[in-house]
């Protein structure tokens, strides 16, 4: 087992098998719940279209990044590890339910989620393996707990998007340029989602087959992405102060989703309203107490720290979702516009907004938890 190939392809095979275990143990959960469909464990006619497929394909990605990154201690699994993904999927699985019943515009089961810190923050502090295993059965248990199904390539786009920034660990504490490279890669892909709404404003609705525009306003919110994102990592100091911003953006969208509801929203919108309004309330307090206690933020949490943060977040986020989006291409038979704008931008924008802003928060706080243990 000292071949890092013959041990990777193990443990990859290992972690699949156990991953399809707990998706069809997630499906009977779903099932239970009142979801209409269950996986299959036979390909149909179109094996594009067989979800243990793309569960291969994301093996193929998982084994690429176990071998490359062989030499580290990152993907170590021991009981520490083992209780943090317990503790993890279930706090995202069970917030992931909740935040559900906040859908945003999108071709398919997009919702609202500033838990999406949740598998980015456990990645980031307890290693990739951890960040993965939160990711992937957190958005399982949270699907089929809604009872909208279980999905494995979202699934595994959200193990991806809490494994990425586990691998930062190979980076802190060189030099910056890494990070500036890094940086500027999401800087593009970010660029690139505000400007192909402008140019491809009229995508083909997958469920009516007809052109619509209802997606150009998107551009606003990846703007706005764009910003946030670019100018944490340029200028981190500023960071408190944005989530005073993100407090006024929760209570907007309330009164708007209260005003304007989604079209595919089943039931009152008055729920999804006063749980984004707890949010403000909350983030509004937070940014209160942060802007009181500047000196001790420094020392929490070093400009270093949050850079590092905000670029291997949005790296995570455009990876996990970009994942998914691309193979509902060949699964779902999404055009690649349709995908990106229908799906990637809904579903990564908002996304990469809360875990820009948020995660430096819970990564803050837990360094002072360990400072004050004397860990």
């Amino acid at each position: 087992m000292n071949n890092k190939y013959v041990r990777g392809l193990v443990v990859i095979l290992a972690g699949l098998v156990i991953l399809v275990v707990l998706l069809l143990i997630g499906d009977l959960i779903a099932i239970a719940r009142g979801a209409e469909q269950s996986l299959s464990l036979l390909p149909g006619d179109n094996l594009l279209g067989w979800w243990g497929l793309w569960v291969i394909v994301g093996g193929l990605v998982l084994y690429l990044i176990y071998v490359f990154f062989a030499r580290t201690d990152m993907f170590k699994i021991g009981t520490r590890e083992v209780v943090m993904m317990a503790i993890g999927a279930a706090l995202y699985g069970v917030l992931t339910f909740l935040f559900n019943i906040v859908p945003v515009p999108s071709v398919s089961l997009v919702a609202l989620r500033p838990v999406v810190v949740i598998p980015i923050f456990f990645g980031f502090a307890f290693g990739p393996a951890v960040g993965f295993f939160v990711g992937a059965f957190g958005n399982v248990l949270g699907d089929a707990l809604t009872g909208w199904g279980v999905y494995p390539i979202w699934d595994i786009g959200n193990g991806l998007m809490g494994l990425v920034p586990g691998l930062a660990g190979m980076y802190l504490g060189r030099t910056r340029g890494k990070i500036n490279i890094l940086q500027w890669i999401a800087v593009a892909v970010l660029a690139v989602c505000a400007i192909l709404p402008l140019v491809s404003p009229s995508i083909i609705h997958p469920w009516t087959g007809e052109p619509t525009t209802e997606f150009l306003g998107w551009w606003y919110i990846m703007l706005a992405v764009l910003i946030v994102m670019l100018g944490l990592t340029l200028a981190p100091r500023f960071w408190p102060y944005v989530l005073l911003l993100l407090t006024l953006a929760f209570l907007g969208f309330a009164v708007y989703y209260v005003i304007a509801p989604p079209a595919d929203l089943e039931g009152s919108p008055l729920p999804g309203a006063i749980l984004l309004g707890a949010i403000a309330v909350v983030c509004g307090l937070i940014a209160y107490y942060l802007s009181s206690r500047a000196r001790d933020i420094t020392r929490w949490l070093d400009e270093k720290d949050t850079t590092a943060l905000v670029v291997w977040a949005s790296l995570g986020v455009i990876v996990g979702i970009g994942f998914a989006a691309i193979a509902d291409i060949f699964y779902n038979g999404y055009s690649f516009t349709t995908a990106i704008i229908g799906e990637f931008i809904p579903a990564a924008g908002p996304n990469i907004l809360f875990a820009v802003i948020l995660t430096p928060l819970l990564y803050a706080a837990w360094k002072q938890a360990r400072a004050g243990a004397g860990r």
